[in-house]
């Protein structure tokens, strides 16, 4: 078995970890003041520059905020920076197949408790009815206008609308995240379509299912939307 060398940690890598211990211990919660550069150099036993880069990246990506006078408190999760994330997908070697896959895992736990809800009159699962069929009225529209920029923008707000409905952040934040990349992946599907009449008919067809308020059904009918996409892709 090949051994490999041990790749020591910097100082700065060192001072994240220890900054991340604290707050994930629970010793600082969001809203609340982390100690000085000075206090936390002498409690590290370290100088306050490894403390400052440490500070500086936690700021960039949303975890901590420092304000002139005041010091540097940590931030609440909606403000982490997806910028880490993003980064990631872009130096990776994901096929849109995967995107796909990863967008759908998030979306159809949406729908399942959309459908649950509409099984027992909710009002706001009703009213997001009414804006996705809102939604595909105007995508009908836009196809039989041949307006493709417009038809993929609505497609995106489709899919978005039922994500919004189950109020997560981390769901909304990260389907925003994935964005350009989806916009690519809804451009490429659409690209396949000789009748664009058929895209808004398919949206149709998934809020029909959401409708009947049955999980086995919507299901179904989710499987098919997303095994669908995944054909037009290759």
């Amino acid at each position: 078995m090949p051994i490999n060398k041990i790749k020591q940690q910097t100082v700065v890598d060192q001072v994240m970890e220890q900054i991340k211990a604290l707050i994930s211990s629970g010793l600082y919660k969001p809203g609340d003041k982390i100690p000085t550069e000075a206090e936390l150099a002498e409690q590290f036993g370290i100088g306050r520059s490894s403390i400052r880069q440490a500070i500086n990246i936690f700021n960039y990506l949303g975890v901590l905020e420092s304000k002139a006078s005041l010091g540097t408190f940590v931030m609440e999760r909606a403000q982490i920076s997806t910028e880490a994330l993003t980064w990631s997908l872009l130096l990776g070697n994901d096929e849109l197949e995967e995107m796909v896959d990863l967008r759908a895992s998030i979306e159809l736990w949406c729908v399942i408790e959309l459908t649950l809800k509409i099984q027992n009159k909710d009002s706001i699962a009703m009213q997001t009815i009414d804006d996705l069929e809102e939604i595909v009225r105007g995508m009908e529209t836009s196809a039989a206008a041949k307006d493709k920029a417009e038809l993929i923008d609505l497609d995106f707000n489709f899919h978005k609308t039922i994500i919004e409905y189950e109020k997560n952040e981390l769901y909304i934040s990260l389907y925003n995240t994935l964005k350009s990349f989806l916009y690519d992946e809804i451009k490429q599907t659409q690209m396949n379509y000789e009748n664009l009449k058929l895209i808004p008919k398919e949206h149709n067809n998934l809020i029909a299912a959401i409708k009947t308020g049955d999980q086995s059904t919507v299901l179904v009918a989710y499987q098919k939307h997303i095994s669908n996409i995944k054909y037009k892709l290759k």
